[in-house]
């Protein structure tokens, strides 16, 4: 079983990157994709569940007081899950930091924060390998910020994944990013606007994380992003974050809008994944309100708890539309 299953995994790569071999990343066809052009999986409960949450995050996002400026990373969130907490259990806040390892005085403040907390660092910045290698030593648990090409003229830095790479060149960068450094459990995209939304680039990323045995967390930069549905044609899990928590960079204000947010959210869904970025005023508010919250009714919880998330979610929904038993 395990031979036919490490088969199956190698099959699904080899469809993803034969894709890309002889194409333009951006206009491969997904009728070419032999291995990936399977129908879409059957995973009602994943459905089920996906619905069932949607239209309580519509309820909150749509009585907050929300804007959304013009920037990247900016867009509302539309990758829903499903309501309701096990009874006695806290609601868990996941918070990640994106864009680690540029700065080590930045690393250093946020890895002194109180936890648990995730850290995706960027597989470009110097020295990434031992900043990882400390941060998980210390305990934090650690991600890839996946560099990948946004909409506009914005730089996501070097080797990111592009719409116009070729096949080779494309998975030339993607390898380079996922070696640079080790032991993360997950990754996210960096930037990605424009690549997110393209399926078929998506499922040649999900299908190589599938088999290093990572899952993929959608950072959310796009309304147009493909990373569910590519998900479903490769047949993996993938999550997505539920709050920006310092889009707009520097204003506490709005850091402290969207932490209220992200407690509604999860006060009334079971749980909230937030993104935010290891400035100087986001660890000024957030530090306080790391201190607080287990006295506050959160459970701060690193990014593996979706994992066993995703899994009740599927459970619930399975008991809740199970058929009456017949005696």
């Amino acid at each position: 079983m395990v031979a036919s299953v490490g088969i199956a995994l190698m099959g699904v790569l080899i469809g993803a990157i034969s894709a890309y071999v002889s194409e333009l990343g951006a206009v491969a066809s997904a009728a070419k994709i032999s291995a990936l052009n399977a129908p879409l999986r059957d995973d009602r409960l994943f459905d089920l569940a996906y619905h069932a949450r949607e239209k309580i995050i519509r309820r909150v996002l749509a009585s907050a007081d929300w804007t959304a400026p013009d920037l990247e990373r900016l867009a509302p969130p539309h990758m829903m899950r499903m309501p309701s907490t096990p009874t006695g259990q806290k609601p868990k806040i996941i918070i990640i930091f994106d864009d680690m390892g540029i700065d080590k005085h930045a690393y250093e403040n946020t890895a002194a924060l109180p936890g648990p907390l995730t850290l995706s660092f960027l597989p470009y910045a110097n020295d990434v390998d031992q900043l990882a290698a400390a941060a998980h030593k210390a305990g934090r648990t650690v991600m890839l910020h996946l560099p990948m090409e946004p909409e506009g003229s914005a730089d996501p830095g070097p080797a990111a994944l592009t719409t116009k790479m070729t096949g080779v060149a494309f998975l030339d960068a993607l390898m380079w990013n996922l070696e640079r450094f080790g032991g993360y459990v997950a990754v996210n995209n960096h930037m990605g606007s424009k690549l997110t939304a393209d399926e078929a680039a998506m499922k040649t990323v999900l299908a190589y994380l599938k088999q290093e045995g990572v899952f993929f967390l959608d950072s959310v930069t796009t309304g147009d992003t493909k990373v569910r549905s590519a998900a479903a044609r490769v047949g993996v899990d993938v999550f997505a974050r539920d709050v920006f928590l310092d889009a707009e960079a520097g204003d506490k204000l709005a850091i402290r809008k969207q932490l209220r947010l992200m407690e509604r959210i999860a006060r009334e869904t079971g749980y909230a994944v937030a993104i935010c970025h290891p400035r100087k005023e986001t660890l000024e508010v957030l530090g306080p309100w790391l201190t607080s919250a287990p006295e506050r009714g959160f459970e701060l919880a690193p990014v593996t708890a979706l994992i066993a998330i995703r899994r009740q979610e599927k459970l619930q929904a399975l008991a809740n539309n199970a058929p009456a038993l017949r005696l």
